[in-house]
């Protein structure tokens, strides 16, 4: 691997980091730039999943830190994503690398698009649950 090419991954880690923190979605530049460097798709995704995992990690730990929590709505959906993560896992390594690249160019797609015309529904939910959070707690 040449310093261009280890320049490119760390830049784009470092932007889908900050992106998937604050708004999600960073996948949207990581995935292309690992397929585009070579990588096959499903090496680029399970690669992408790893720097996924540290930035949920840490990012969660933060939002901790500040007491932004919806507990117990997080556990909830914790649960839920690793069953999700499971399947997901199996089906990305046993389908055709032609077709993958079709489903994962499909869902990303439907993200921007979903962003893109409906960028700010997720700061109301969120407030409104931190509202009734406080509201409970005190």
């Amino acid at each position: 691997m040449e310093i261009q090419e280890v320049a490119i991954i760390l830049a784009a880690g470092f932007f889908a980091g900050f992106i998937n923190t604050v708004a999600g979605g960073g996948s949207l530049i990581t995935l292309p730039v690992l397929i585009f460097m070579g990588l096959p798709p499903s090496i680029a995704n399970a690669s992408n999943r790893v720097a996924i995992f540290f930035q949920n990690a840490f990012a969660t730990g933060g939002f901790a830190s500040k007491g932004v929590s919806v507990f117990p709505y997080n556990i909830y959906l914790g649960i839920s994503a690793l069953f999700g993560a499971i399947i997901g896992a199996k089906l990305a390594i046993d389908i055709d690398g032609a077709l993958f690249n079709r489903i994962l160019a499909g869902i990303m797609i439907m993200v921007v698009f979903f962003t893109v015309f409906n960028p700010v529904k997720g700061k109301d939910v969120l407030s409104t649950a931190l509202e009734t959070k406080h509201k409970w707690l005190g």
